[in-house]
């Protein structure tokens, strides 16, 4: 139902039992003009507002027909679809709805702070694609005094400027970002700050937290691309921290993987690729059967489902919508793709694994 101003001033009015002429001598102005504001013809000076509001004993925000708890609600509600459409990896969508929602919260900045995010997520890749979410986080880092906020929009600028390829900015402000062992979660985490069910809960997600960051810097210092060509690595080096990884892996999560087996596709793929750039096929060939193995697990688990390790026992796994294609698709993709695969495209053992990945890409779509 749409607010009515006049309607709440005649209301408040009459529920102090009081005339127009009355409420107009108390405000010290003409009772045309408390006639005026109630049939909406005029509206009053904004620095009478708080004085109506005194007078009255409602704050301002009552006063204007602005329900704050309601439009918490409404950002709330905003953000929680937001999330379910990124996950869904709607990005036109997801991106229309932040800025609808900016619209009709002008000015709120965690709406802002979503809609940089978004923007940045579904970039095309292009420098500059990055420049609005640039922009809208530089602007939000102007006014916002809130520290959580402030770090997020931080991450998301590192972020944004990474993607620009503009490394030593994105430093720039990576580096004013508190270190690991001063945020949140280390703190709440060391000390035990949370008790019962609710604590050992945020251990459970810590573990998780900590196992993610762990695994992509292995991958960072690790990967067959050797994101540093100066760091060099033996392809034995690189093999072995793969298989600790998938040990690390099996540890915390146990053999119900769940979501965590699109990972394991991933490093047993990777150790694969590390076998044929060292041209020992039958090695290769083992690591991406594995590989296989591990997405037809992750296309067999249920959204929903529990992992049901020692440590990570009752939580919920990600769901599918995590990644943007299938763990066959990433298979197909890279195998059809990438020129290091050419010594092994007429090996019948090649060309049979391609089938199968294909033919499950079909079946699963």
């Amino acid at each position: 139902m749409e607010y009515n101003f006049g309607d709440k001033m005649r209301a408040l009015r009459k529920k102090r039992d009081l005339t127009q002429e009355q409420l107009a001598e108390y405000l010290g102005v003409t009772f045309q003009a408390v006639s005026k504001w109630e049939t909406g013809a005029a509206y009053p000076d904004i620095l009478l507002i708080p004085v109506i509001a005194n007078f009255y004993g409602v704050t301002t925000d009552e006063l204007l027909g602005v329900d704050v708890s309601k439009a918490k609600e409404k950002v709330q509600a905003y953000i929680e679809e937001i999330n379910s459409l990124q996950l869904r990896w709607k990005g036109d969508e997801t991106i229309a709805l932040c800025r609808k929602a900016c619209l009709e919260f002008p000015g709120n900045q965690e709406l802002l702070w979503n809609l940089a995010v978004q923007l940045r997520w579904f970039a095309d890749g292009s420098p500059e694609s990055y420049d609005e979410p640039i922009a809208i986080c530089k602007k939000i880092l102007e006014d916002c005094t809130d520290t959580e906020l402030r770090t997020s929009v931080t991450v998301t600028l590192a972020g944004c400027y990474h993607g620009k390829d503009d490394k030593a900015t994105a430093l720039e402000y990576a580096e004013k970002l508190p270190p690991a062992g001063h945020s949140s979660q280390a703190v709440i985490g060391t000390y035990a700050l949370k008790e019962g069910k609710e604590g050992l809960t945020y251990a459970q997600w810590l573990i998780q937290y900590y196992h993610e960051f762990l695994a992509t810097n292995a991958k960072v210092y690790a990967d067959v691309n050797c994101w540093n060509p100066e760091q060099k690595i033996p392809f034995e080096d690189r093999i072995a921290i793969y298989e600790q990884l998938l040990q690390i892996q099996s540890i915390i999560y146990g053999e119900n993987m769940c979501d965590q087996h699109y990972d394991a596709y991933e490093y047993n793929r990777i150790i694969a690729a590390c076998y044929l750039l060292m041209k020992r096929y039958d090695e290769m060939f083992d690591y991406l059967e594995r590989a296989f193995a591990h997405a037809e697990k992750y296309a067999a688990f249920t959204d929903g489902d529990e992992y049901t390790s020692l440590m990570l026992r009752g939580i919920t796994a990600e769901p599918h919508s995590r990644w943007n294609q299938s763990a066959f698709e990433s298979m197909v993709s890279r195998l059809t793709e990438q020129e290091r695969y050419d010594p092994v495209r007429d090996d019948p053992r090649f060309i049979s694994l391609l089938e199968r990945a294909r033919a499950r890409v079909t079946t699963d779509s």
